[in-house]
């Protein structure tokens, strides 16, 4: 009989599990660079809509998809309005529980584009490639480290005895030896 043994000691961590309000909404301004209001343009989300979707996944998905896009509807509000020979001066975008509102406020014979929002926009596109680089990073150290983790802890024991029972009474204390000696989340293959 072998007896293969793996180790992990992974620890089960669900993102969206936040102990208050005020923790989900760092979360959020750490994720999302849109909710750091520029001098012409803000992003917010209500106190109210953050309760909301921490206790509702939907809700919390449906809320970090569209922060993800809050700066593309800022940028096609100042592009249509530039379209229309007309200036954004001001853009915002509230979320609360039961509406989403977005307030602009243009002047209409001043063509261009605000250079106030436009230093907002390219900040939050350097923040997203930031953001991106450093995900892969954080990924390729992680798939580096389980690799070496996997090659590290996998051990092979062989078990024998004259039947089933002195050998299943040798893997019982082989692996009670190793638990009282290491701390982890175990697993083993067996072949017969």
């Amino acid at each position: 009989m072998n007896v293969g043994n793996n180790y992990s000691s992974s620890s089960t961590n669900k993102s969206n599990e936040y102990k208050n309000v005020r923790d989900y909404s760092n979360y959020l301004k750490d994720k999302y660079a849109c909710l750091t209001p520029g001098k012409n343009v803000a992003v917010s989300v209500t106190s109210r809509m953050l309760r909301k979707a921490m206790s509702d996944e939907k809700t919390g998905q449906w809320l970090e998809r569209e922060l993800s896009k809050a700066p593309d509807y800022i940028k096609e509000a100042q592009q249509s309005a530039s379209a229309r020979g007309s200036k954004l001066l001001y853009a915002a975008i509230e979320f609360d529980e039961e509406y989403t509102t977005m307030y602009t406020c243009t002047v209409t014979d001043t063509p261009g584009k605000d250079s106030n929002i436009e230093k907002w926009l390219e900040k939050i596109k350097e923040s997203k490639e930031e953001q991106k680089a450093a995900e892969k990073k954080t990924e390729k150290k992680a798939g580096e480290e389980n690799s070496d983790n996997q090659k590290i802890s996998e051990q092979t024991y062989t078990f024998k005895g004259k039947d089933l029972k002195s050998v299943t009474d040798s893997f019982i204390q082989k692996m009670s030896t190793l638990n009282s000696k290491m701390n982890y989340l175990g697993g083993f293959n067996m072949k017969i």
